[in-house]
């Protein structure tokens, strides 16, 4: 059985949305680089084309800006091979960045978002439930994923265990 081919739907997408950059990874995947006001219309437009998995939302911390990533797989019966797309929205402030949240189109993206929220700052508009999910609620300690975080917490002593050595003879 031959793999999935994927390209009538990426070509269908930049007919639709010619500023959209589609570019073919040493992997296999494809990257589909979108700005920030289209991407809540190209991930609708690839779940209407069959892209019914989502993987991951997670995002890239570059120093300079932040990259949101979210991983979409087309799943057919029979297929041996499942095709993945990663949609991009690269040029996200590093502080206060806020996008459009997918969770109404795959509720399965809702901890994502919520993690993604947790550890880069990143504010998803619409979410149904956007709080932290891997932090304490009442952590004030920034984002930990950032590159320039740094922990202020106060150290505290590392126990260590001593075990006997055991000689055997």
């Amino acid at each position: 059985m031959e793999p999935l081919d994927i390209r009538p739907d990426l070509e269908a997408l930049k007919a639709a949305y010619p500023a959209v950059e589609i570019a073919e990874a040493a992997t296999g995947h494809f990257d589909i680089r979108v700005s920030l006001d289209q991407y809540l219309d190209v991930v609708k437009f690839l779940k209407d084309r069959g892209f019914n998995y989502p993987a991951c939302i997670t995002a890239i911390d570059w120093k300079d800006r932040l990259e949101l990533v979210l991983q979409l797989y087309k799943l057919v019966v029979g297929s041996r091979q499942s095709p993945l797309v990663m949609v991009r929205v690269d040029g996200l402030p590093r502080e206060g960045a806020e996008v459009p949240s997918v969770t109404p189109l795959y509720p399965g993206l809702n901890w994502h978002e919520r993690e993604t929220y947790d550890m880069y700052g990143i504010r998803f508009q619409g979410h149904p439930d956007l709080r932290r999910i891997l932090l304490p609620d009442n952590w004030q300690g920034g984002h930990p994923l950032l590159k320039d975080f740094e922990d202020k917490r106060p150290r505290r002593p590392r126990l260590v265990r001593h075990r006997d050595m055991i000689v055997s003879g």
